[in-house]
């Protein structure tokens, strides 16, 4: 994989979801505009940029901004980087915000893909994640953006959420296939500490999720999503021929990257930084937003290789793998292929359905045998 990605961070949102531990801003549009251009400043002030063959707007909830100043932020920051012909232009979108005017404005502004947080496609659950759309708003974002042109659209699913039954989470996959997404990426709820979960977890007022009900569910959209004929090319991740997401490819593939806006990372050759979470003191000072940084060792830069692409449906090349980490991993691959953990394809190892529900755990197995590991555990 190689390209080179800009992840702009737009921070609003109409309400706080529960389980969200991003930086993001609960209301305040009558700073909009000002964060807009304080993008558009940040991004100016970039030196030595390559040209990007992603641009991916997140948040937060980009489609919380009018539609003619989403426009103006896509056109303000095509017009200070350099950007690839034929670039994945993505932007997030929640179903309560998402207008079939303000997606024809995204699309005419050079946006070719949209990432819709459905989240879930049971009325119930939608509630207990705090989520504020309809099972039927849901429905028309898709339709509102097959209906802009947008060539490529994705679907967001969580899985795992309070009082989520096996049967609310087979037939919200199966209505969310009835959209026909060209993407769809489903993630396991994850309790985060300083989220309205994490500290209700942390009272005993809500319980974590169950792992064995979370594999189960993760089997169900593996099969799913394998007969529907889509193709699987990471854990949590499955899009038509073609239409894997570029963008996030780059994270998993170690590519470069610049994060524009609060909480926004960035990434240069095993150099990481990431800017301030605090709006006012981005919107002081957007140029020198940065909060802190560090540089990967070799070290630190080979096991996070292995753990990255050990996501990959690909695989792992054990050729490649013995000259990043300089040793042979081959027999701690065989006891994990025994375990029913991983396949082997000639020299290729790819991780089972029930290796990708434990990866974590393989690669550290995988990482202990490898002379350059500090401080692995034994699984």
């Amino acid at each position: 994989m190689s390209g080179f990605g800009v992840y702009v961070h737009v921070p609003f949102c109409s309400s706080l979801c529960p389980y969200c531990d991003f930086a993001v801003v609960v209301g305040r549009a009558d700073m909009h505009e000002r964060y807009c251009d304080a993008l558009i400043d940040e991004a100016r002030a970039q030196r030595d940029i390559p040209v990007a063959t992603s641009l991916f707007i997140g948040g937060g909830t980009p489609t919380a901004l009018s539609p003619a100043l989403l426009r103006d932020l896509i056109e303000g920051l095509r017009a200070v980087l350099p950007l690839a012909d034929g670039a994945e232009v993505t932007v997030e979108a929640n179903p309560e915000s998402v207008t079939a005017a303000g997606l024809r404005e995204a699309a005419e502004a050079g946006v070719n893909r949209v990432s819709i947080g459905a989240q879930s496609f049971a009325p119930r659950v939608l509630r207990a994640l705090g989520r504020t759309h309809s099972v039927e708003q849901a429905a028309n974002a898709v339709a509102a953006a097959r209906a802009a042109g947008i060539r490529n659209v994705s679907l967001d699913l969580i899985y795992g959420g309070p009082g989520e039954t096996i049967g609310d989470w087979t037939d919200s996959v199966s209505r969310a296939l009835e959209e026909g997404p060209d993407h769809l990426s489903a993630y396991a709820l994850t309790i985060e500490a300083a989220t309205p979960f994490g500290k209700a977890v942390a009272r005993g007022a809500m319980d974590e999720p169950d792992q064995d009900d979370l594999a189960a569910k993760y089997e169900i959209v593996c099969a799913k999503l394998e007969n529907a004929g889509y193709r699987h090319y990471e854990i949590s991740n499955w899009a038509r021929p073609g239409l894997a997401s570029r963008h996030n490819l780059l994270y998993w593939t170690q590519g470069d990257y610049v994060g524009l806006g609060i909480g926004a990372h960035s990434h240069r050759d095993g150099h990481r930084s990431w800017n301030t979470r605090a709006l006012g003191r981005y919107l002081a000072d957007p140029a020198g937003a940065r909060d802190g940084q560090e540089d990967l060792t070799g070290t630190q830069r080979a096991e996070e290789w292995l753990s990255l692409r050990m996501r990959l449906i690909d695989g792992v090349d054990l050729r490649d793998a013995e000259m990043r980490l300089g040793c042979d991993l081959r027999n701690a691959a065989a006891e994990c292929e025994r375990a029913g953990l991983l396949v082997k394809d000639g020299e290729t190892v790819r991780l089972t359905t029930k290796g990708m529900l434990l990866e974590n755990e393989v690669t550290l197995r995988l990482l202990a045998s490898s002379p350059l590991a500090l401080d692995i555990v034994e699984c």
